[in-house]
């Protein structure tokens, strides 16, 4: 067994002597008195079957907040900036900066007195001053039993003291950005100046789950602590029933992470829970300690109404959003759609493209689809086109995952414009000057004025043909009739 290099020693001290004059300390500002939703028939029952409908009046926490592990998001908050006792959750940044300072947990420490250094009322591992074993045994004990005598324990191996790991402790927490915290133990137990916020916890728990170890040890549901020079191996199981299999409350998916039950924190929890690639945090105090469940119904409610917050898309449901259309030249005038077609994409290569994203940033995540979108199209946009017809291609390159090309089809038939007959003499017509059109007329106007004379002249003739015709004819009865008498006048 060895202790910490003299080294970081001598840097934790410097450390707790700078950060000797922290932040004025402050009391947690009260909160209302807690309600009962499940019991207040003006609040809507909470159905299970829609977890996206939750209200936060169906929770009994006081002050909560649910955030995304990764980016930070927030999905649902209460109260999330007012100063509250978080109980046990405090020993999340115990165990943060354990992990932090102790890389190497396998390292064997000395329990130091400060481990019975606590309140006779508080939770235990138990471990025992002179007690020899692992760094990991110890944080195991601290968290999934809630062990204070293990977070004394931890504060002094890695602090110095309780006084220089306190300051570690707030030191640590200006780091992370939280504005509303001020630790005065490392286990949590009530005190006037021991206070923070959900938001600000939910910030601590994001960090320390940046950690494997520390992953590997809030997720457990049970873990067998090895023999020590003081007691045999013996199993300890998790508080936090979220994780222990086979609990009436556990959560699939569930990964963590800290339980905390006093009588002026109510009952705490910080919980954290992975499906589907989605990894969420929620922290919730001061649930009613009148219903022994309310912080499990509390954060499997936050804990399914965040992950509903969240959908897969596919490909196909991107593409679709796209609503890809092209005009059509040449298309008839009555056409149902105007010439325009839609173009449907069919996936011609292996490969699935699938993206976990929150509702409300679809937005987002259908811009950036079309930002890595390439479409050329392969032929000419003009009627007549049939239904399949193969318009283009798509090629689409994600920054993540498999590059998906396809073929773009026509979704219907377009039938082209009938041909029309070519009036080459109307296009002649058309290319005569004004001036030749008025010619024309004159001439026509002047040649049927020649045919009225020339038909007069016509009609005048025939006329005096006919009188002279008639003259004729009464001459020739006239000697007619004189030669009869002739004829008559000699018979005598």
């Amino acid at each position: 067994m060895r202790s910490y290099s003299i080294r970081v020693r001598a840097a934790l001290l410097t450390l707790v002597m700078l950060l000797a004059a922290l932040s004025a300390q402050a009391s947690p500002t009260p909160t209302p008195a807690p309600t009962l939703p499940p019991f207040d028939e003006s609040v809507p029952a909470y159905d299970a079957s829609a977890p996206e409908a939750l209200t936060a009046d169906q929770l009994y926490a006081q002050a909560f907040l649910l955030m995304n592990q990764d980016d930070g998001r927030v999905l649902m908050e209460k109260n999330a900036d007012t100063r509250m006792n978080p109980a046990s959750t405090t020993k999340i940044m115990t165990l943060l900066l354990a992990v932090e300072y102790c890389p190497n947990l396998s390292e064997a420490v000395k329990i130091p007195d400060a481990a019975a250094d606590i309140p006779q009322d508080s939770s235990v591992v138990p471990v025992q001053v002179g007690e020899e074993m692992t760094m990991q045994d110890l944080l195991y004990g601290m968290m999934l039993r809630s062990g204070n005598d293990a977070a004394n324990a931890v504060a002094v191996l890695i602090g110095g003291s309780i006084e220089g790991f306190v300051n570690m402790m707030n030191a640590r927490a200006q780091e992370l950005g939280c504005t509303g915290t001020h630790f005065s133990n490392a286990h949590g137990y009530t005190a006037d100046d021991h206070y923070t916020t959900v938001r600000d916890m939910a910030l601590i728990t994001q960090a320390a789950m940046q950690y494997s170890a520390v992953r590997k040890i809030v997720g457990s549901g049970q873990y067998t602590m090895n023999r020590t020079n003081m007691r045999d191996e013996y199993t300890i199981q998790n508080s936090n029933m979220l994780v222990v299999y086979g609990s009436d409350y556990r959560y699939s998916g569930a990964t963590g992470v800290k339980t905390g039950t006093t009588s002026a924190a109510g009952q705490c929890l910080v919980s954290s829970a992975e499906k589907n690639g989605v990894r969420l945090i929620c922290v919730a105090f001061k649930s009613t300690t009148t219903f022994a469940a309310a912080k499990w119904q509390d954060a499997t409610r936050l804990l399914d109404y965040g992950f509903s917050q969240y959908k897969t898309y596919t490909f196909s449901e991107l593409y679709d959003m796209l609503n890809l259309t092209v005009p059509i030249s040449g298309a008839p005038a009555d056409d149902p759609s105007g010439g325009i077609i839609h173009l449907s994409a069919l996936i011609n290569r292996s490969g699935s493209y699938e993206k976990m994203a929150y509702v409300g940033s679809l937005n987002e995540l259908f811009e950036d689809f079309k930002n890595h979108l390439s479409i050329e199209y392969t032929r000419d946009l003009i009627a007549p086109i049939e239904v399949g017809t193969v318009i283009g291609r798509l090629t689409f390159t994600p920054e993540d995952g498999d590059v998906i090309t396809a073929v773009l089809v026509s979704d219907r038939s377009v039938a082209a414009v009938p041909a029309e007959k070519t009036d080459y003499l109307g296009a002649l017509m058309s290319k005569i000057p004004d001036w030749v059109y008025t010619l024309l007329i004159a001439l026509a106007a002047l040649l049927a004025v020649l045919i009225c004379v020339r038909i007069i002249l016509a009609i005048h003739h025939a006329r005096v043909r006919a009188r002279a015709r008639k003259r004729a004819r009464e001459r020739a009865r006239q000697r007619a009739r004189q030669r009869a008498a002739a004829a008559r006048r000699n018979r005598r």
